[in-house]
């Protein structure tokens, strides 16, 4: 079975769409009797901690606008490369593919909240995800709470979808306090005791309320601890900042931006907690990474969160901030509430598994091509 396997999340720092994606083609290409043929528009950067796998790589020779090489160059190399099927990873694909479709759709947050977006992305996305959606012979999502979304939002029959979990990466582990875990502490100047937050700094992760719920925490309940925001900056993140500047009165906070993945690594290790309140995720990766680090989580009560999360996390309601900073002096304040957490969470990451992701990938795949 020849495969395409679409990698052009990965043309740019790798985030969690390129992560899955790098997981996904790592784990099916030694279950595969033939070498998949991978594709991108330009160069790809491959994320630390993922094997890469030999693929047969077709990126044109020099970079190109991604629409206009999906759409006007890439079905005609599809045609050539004699692949069967193809798996797009990012909700879009060729409207005029000649090969059967398999297309990963991680959310359904432009139609059910569209402020989270520019505008620009919805005049171009919402119009071409519903027609690639009719051409793809099946549809992956990620969590049973965006399978239920996206049935209703575009009308997806139930026997189109199929549920497929991501995992947390086995990079992510618990490490050892030693020199090279305090040089971390060192380099980014962190404070004795912090909440951390990893991933896009935008509206969606909910971090105005963490960042008053972090300084509150300080100035009410005279609980001694700072905030780390690690990840690159998204937009509309103006009032992240304002809050960011209040917050500073009474606690530190600090924003680290883009982080390599061992010091990602090496920073869930030295959270007293791991906070996600996010008001709407496809699933929540970052989530399980903290838990196969050892490290006690906050997030967010229903949806795709709570689902991801199980019952090894502490559950809020996102937007009671209140209920927040009640929970961060809970999980702060009482060792063996921390402890509980930390076990839970490390029990509840190993149920997630990339190998079992790869297995039930290739098994929709052969059922398309059949």
């Amino acid at each position: 079975m020849r495969i395409g396997f679409d990698l052009t999340p990965l043309c740019g720092q790798p985030t969690g769409v390129g992560v899955y994606a790098a997981h996904v083609l790592a784990h099916i290409a030694p279950l595969l009797d033939e070498p998949i043929v991978s594709l991108a528009h330009r160069a790809v950067q491959w994320p630390v901690g993922v094997p890469r796998p030999a693929t047969h790589q077709m990126t044109p020779p020099f970079a190109m606008n991604k629409t206009l090489w999906m759409q006007l160059c890439l079905p005609w190399q599809l045609h050539r490369a004699g692949v069967q099927l193809c798996h797009f990873t990012n909700s879009v694909a060729p409207l005029l593919s000649p090969v059967p479709l398999v297309v990963t759709l991680h959310d359904a947050s432009l139609w059910l909240y569209p402020d989270y977006h520019y505008s620009r992305r919805l005049l171009t996305m919402r119009p071409l995800i519903p027609a690639v959606v009719r051409r793809a012979r099946m549809v992956v999502t990620v969590s049973h709470q965006a399978s239920r979304d996206l049935m209703r939002v575009l009308g997806l029959p139930r026997e189109k979808i199929r549920v497929i979990y991501e995992a947390p990466s086995p990079f992510f582990r618990p490490l050892a306090p030693g020199a090279w875990m305090a040089g971390v502490r060192e380099r980014y100047r962190l404070p004795e005791r912090f909440v951390l937050y990893v991933g896009t700094l935008e509206p969606r992760k909910n971090l105005v309320r963490l960042v008053r719920a972090v300084a509150r925490l300080n100035q009410e309940a005279g609980v001694a601890c700072g905030v780390v925001l690690v990840g690159p900056r998204g937009w509309k993140d103006e009032a992240i900042l304002a809050a960011v500047a209040e917050a500073r009165r009474a606690t530190t906070v600090c924003l680290l931006g883009y982080v390599p993945l061992e010091d990602v690594r090496a920073l869930y290790n030295l959270a007293a907690v791991f906070a996600f309140p996010s008001l709407y995720e496809g699933f929540g990766l970052p989530v399980l990474e903290a838990m196969a680090c050892g490290t006690p989580v906050i997030t967010s009560r229903g949806g795709a969160l709570e689902e991801v999360a199980g019952d090894a996390a502490m559950l809020v309601n996102p937007t009671d901030e209140t209920e927040m900073v009640s929970a961060l002096a809970s999980v702060l304040c009482n060792d063996d509430l921390a402890m509980r957490l930390r076990a839970a969470g490390l029990a509840r990451a190993a149920q997630f598994d990339w190998r079992r992701t790869a297995q039930e990938t290739i098994a929709l795949y052969r059922e398309c091509v059949a």
